[in-house]
């Protein structure tokens, strides 16, 4: 059997640990500034950005309470 199919045991780093705050905050406005640029012209990329954005706004919020 593959490894790379057994996902049994697989630990991912948080992503707060891998970057620190100013790069995830930094992420997270260019990620919003570049959905409000394309919104008029490809509305599913401008979707798809927005979904990123909070979602790095979620550890953004999770890594601010965790250091408290």
């Amino acid at each position: 059997m593959d490894s790379h199919f057994c996902k049994v045991g697989r630990v991912r780093p948080r992503i707060g640990e891998v970057l620190g705050l100013k790069e995830l905050e930094k992420k997270y406005s260019s990620f919003i500034e570049e959905a409000y640029n394309v919104m008029q012209t490809d509305a599913s990329l401008s979707d798809i950005l927005y979904h990123d954005a909070l979602k790095l706004k979620k550890h953004i919020v999770n890594f601010n309470t965790f250091e408290k």
